[in-house]
């Protein structure tokens, strides 16, 4: 397709030289440049850089630019050797004091500030013109392709020299980082050759430092993973990098889930956080891949201590994203979403993740019992985790076809589940003893109470979505001492919303067509009054008199 020559492209072209030392007039270069950036809104604008030759100027001036920049800017630390990998790409190293303080990193300082500046604005007006210069327009892209190994290498180096006082010079390096990264983003989109060269350049190591050194700047690391998920698009080679970050990358996986859900937003300006909702646009890819499991297992405590080899932070982390991301019946279909039938071994997975999660130790497993201090936190740990997974079940059993409840392939894990969860709902209300109040909402003497929050009442959820019609696990219910928590879940608790709809429910589906269950619920008989239930000060007692409690004044 022939393309007509533009005036500005021109102008362009005459000002920019291989050398940044053959920059004339660099205020000129750079309005040049803003204003080519501008009319990359048209897309015939964008149809004529391939014949400006400006693709073949852009990566030795660029070069130059970076060996300016360099010369002006402190060195680069010294690379220690690897004899001690951690297992990360990128290793961020602090140095402690005799007193064992971590000293502050020394502040990068530019040595002709002005110079530096120069070459900043530069890279920042060049690179607006690049980013735009190639959306939607493939031959552009592929021009543009050398340009990617010196982009890499210069953020690097961008976020090297972030560290510094100057605060006017921390932000042009910002910026600069922001517009390179979305550069990298726009030249791979849907660009295959462009991906390969990519992909390996960008991850684990570089966008491991960007997510260690640059935390703070959520635009810069909502870019960056934008990039990245640019890469999962492709139709060749996007299984095997989903594949590649599931289960070979759990550093990355690890920061990635940190810097999603561990970040306050009090600090934003912008209401949007970009690094947040990239994020979690990758997971959701990933989670529709059916990766689920790879993850957490690879966010598993394999290489941890004993305590720790039935859960991480980490996991939980994960659990988290998951079932922020499962879509609910009350939401509208969205291809975004994750579905709970993109990924049929979820429902099986969970349930048996969470027999293994409440199996009792062997007795002997560790060489001395560890600490109440770590005893504690893994009880908060297991509570938090089975809870969250509680809420999935809630989702995937909810939202899967009946059929796929009472399919063979997971009757077995349904059948080891209900007992587990059983027993875990006693152990949930044995932890709340009834203590004279008249109401059952928390207060800050309760203890586990605030960790069990909501935990009873997505408990009876589940058993109820797993009964349904399924008689094995009505006969089950029977067995295991189920039906006795359902009955005794059947009253309003401000700690468990919804409980009390959800039990009846989950009794209906006991009893639907399994007379077995009518007639032991039927031959129930109450057992006494809960004596700790102090009725006094509102001047009543309770009292049984042929199986029915009355309530008489004192």
């Amino acid at each position: 397709m022939a393309t007509t020559s533009s005036p500005l492209l021109h102008d362009l072209r005459v000002l920019l030289p291989r050398d940044v030392a053959g920059v004339q007039d660099a205020s000129l270069l750079l309005e040049t440049l803003e204003d080519s950036a501008r009319q990359c809104q048209a897309p015939a604008f964008r149809d004529a850089f391939a014949a400006s030759g400006l693709a073949d100027i852009f990566p030795t001036f660029l070069a130059s630019v970076a060996k300016d920049l360099a010369s002006h800017a402190p060195a680069a630390p010294a690379v220690q050797g690897d004899e001690e990998d951690d297992g990360f790409g990128y290793s961020y190293t602090a140095t402690k004091s005799g007193n064992g303080e971590v000293e502050p990193r020394v502040a990068a300082t530019f040595a002709d500030t002005a110079s530096a500046e120069r070459a900043i604005y530069l890279f920042l007006s060049s690179y607006r013109f690049l980013r735009n210069v190639c959306v939607q327009n493939e031959a552009n892209q592929t021009l543009l392709q050398p340009l990617l190994p010196l982009t890499l290498l210069q953020l690097e180096a961008h976020v090297r020299w972030m560290h510094t006082d100057d605060d006017v010079m921390k932000e042009l390096l910002v910026l600069s980082s922001q517009v390179m990264v979305q550069f990298v983003g726009n030249v791979v989109v849907n660009h295959e050759e462009n991906q390969r060269v990519l992909w390996p350049l960008l991850q684990p190591k570089l966008l491991e430092m960007l997510l260690v050194e640059c935390q703070v700047h959520r635009k810069l690391l909502g870019f960056a993973t934008a990039a990245l998920c640019n890469c999962l698009h492709s139709p060749t080679d996007g299984a095997a990098r989903a594949n590649e970050l599931a289960a070979h990358r759990r550093p990355l996986l690890i920061l990635l889930l940190q810097r999603c859900l561990m970040h306050g937003n009090e600090e934003d300006e912008d209401r949007v956080d970009a690094a947040f909702e990239w994020i979690v646009l990758l997971f959701q890819q990933l989670f529709q891949r059916q990766h689920t499991s790879a993850m957490y297992r690879s966010l598993s405590a394999s290489l941890l201590s004993a305590l720790w080899s039935r859960l991480t932070p980490e996991q939980i982390l994960l659990l988290r994203m998951l079932d922020m991301c499962l879509a609910t019946d009350d939401e509208p279909a969205t291809k975004v979403q994750v579905h709970a039938t993109d990924d049929p071994s979820l429902l099986p997975f969970f349930l048996s993740e969470f027999v293994a999660l409440h199996e009792t130790k062997d007795a002997g497993v560790d060489d001395a019992p560890p600490s109440a201090d770590r005893e504690a936190m893994w009880r908060v740990m297991e509570i938090e985790a089975s809870k969250l997974m509680l809420h999935i079940l809630g989702t995937l059993t909810t939202t899967l076809p009946p059929t796929s409840l009472t399919d063979a392939a997971v009757q077995a894990d349904v059948l080891a589940f209900v007992p587990a969860l059983v027993h875990q709902m006693h152990r949930a209300a044995a932890a709340r003893p009834v203590t004279g109040k008249l109401t059952n909402k928390p207060t800050d003497e309760d203890g586990d109470v605030d960790y069990y929050y909501g935990y009873k009442s997505a408990g009876i959820r589940v058993l109820g979505n797993l009964v349904h019609r399924n008689p094995a696990v009505q006969d089950l219910m029977r067995s295991c001492g189920g039906i006795e928590v359902l009955l005794n879940s059947c009253n309003i608790d401000e700690t468990n919303p919804m409980i009390r709809e959800w039990a009846l429910v989950a009794l209906r589906h006991v009893c639907e067509g399994c007379e077995a269950n009518q007639e032991y619920i039927k031959a129930l008989a109450p057992q006494g009054v809960q004596s700790n239930v102090d009725l006094a000060q509102m001047g009543a007692k309770a009292v049984m008199t042929d199986d029915k409690v009355t309530i008489q004044p004192l």
